[in-house]
């Protein structure tokens, strides 16, 4: 605003200045001062809620079709063309103003524009795609590091109360998303065959197991509550409702620090550490698959590298002297 106000009193008698400078900034502090973004391409917008509508009818959860939204319109306010218009290089130049943010984001922005426009030219609303040439930036994969079973035992020790024992136990039994624990409801729990319905990405169901372990503390768990609300995991102050994804990595977290524990512990480190035990153990990586819910065996395949000792007891069993 400074910057303005000077602009202004550039054009003033230089006796004037000040007194022009107070009521310039005494009539400019009413006002809310923002930077205009470009308005939104109507082509680019059109198009883009026709793809967001096939998306939640594939069954895409709210923040996926949220982020979605967010990158297309993004790009729409850098293209003032039609969609059939824009050019590869159009892509490469709005790219550009996002160089400065790390590889995993700017992979994301590609894959967003990439089904995008593969709706497109399904629809026939396009006669080329042009995010055919553009190359995905290569970054390194990160391997996930589960957790020993000695270190589970120490997070074991950090448990407070039953519903923190319950929260460890399904975590690593079940091997389950945070989101999917977050939707659990009591009536999801068979106690004959010790196993949950979950909700995965794409509000796709299907059954996971527990353990006769985490099956004792949940059970535990159940029997400390007096309310009857259907959430299987509530909140412990106040009027009882379901826990929030925040709270059960806070949860978590707080496990984790009562026992100074030295690695970054988050919920999604059960699912690495369960799959890697059961692969560890002789499980197919297609049951593994299944039971995490991966639609691709890729994914799951990334538990398949971890384990030194797996490749160890393998070339022993295998290897003819």
């Amino acid at each position: 605003m400074e910057g303005l106000i000077d602009k202004i009193l550039d054009i003033c008698q230089p006796e004037k200045q000040h007194e022009a400078k107070k009521e310039l900034t005494e009539l400019l502090n009413r006002y809310e001062i923002r930077k205009q973004l470009p308005e939104k391409n109507p082509d680019i917008t059109d198009k883009m809620n026709m793809f967001i509508l096939s998306k939640k009818m594939e069954g895409l959860s709210p923040k996926t079709l949220k982020n979605y939204e967010r990158t297309i319109t993004d790009f729409g306010r850098h293209i003032s063309k039609t969609i059939n218009q824009v050019a590869t290089d159009d892509i490469r130049n709005w790219l550009a103003n996002y160089s400065h943010l790390e590889m995993s984001t700017i992979r994301y922005h590609i894959s967003v524009l990439r089904s995008f426009y593969n709706f497109l030219v399904i629809e026939e609303l396009v006669d080329v795609d042009p995010t055919r040439k553009i190359k995905v930036p290569k970054i390194k994969q990160q391997i996930p590091k589960p957790l020993s079973i000695e270190e589970l035992e120490v997070l074991r020790e950090g448990c407070k109360t039953p519903r923190d024992k319950a929260i460890l136990e399904i975590l690593y039994a079940t091997g389950c998303r945070l989101d999917e624990i977050y939707r659990l409801d009591r009536l999801d729990v068979n106690w004959q065959t010790r196993s949950l319905i979950v909700t995965g990405k794409g509000n796709k169901e299907r059954v996971v197991f527990f353990n006769p372990r985490a099956g004792h503390v949940l059970k535990k768990y159940l029997d400390s509550r007096s309310d009857d609300i259907k959430p299987l995991f509530v909140t412990e102050k106040g009027i009882p409702r379901r826990l929030s994804q925040r709270s059960i990595h806070d949860v978590v977290k707080k496990i984790a620090d009562r026992v100074e524990f030295k690695k970054n512990i988050h919920p999604h480190i059960f699912r690495h550490t369960m799959a890697t035990t059961m692969l560890d153990h002789g499980a197919s990586l297609e049951d593994v698959q299944a039971i995490l819910g991966h639609s691709s065996p890729n994914t799951t395949q990334v538990y398949a590298k971890v384990s030194l000792e797996r490749k160890k007891k393998a070339y022993d069993q295998h290897f003819v002297n």
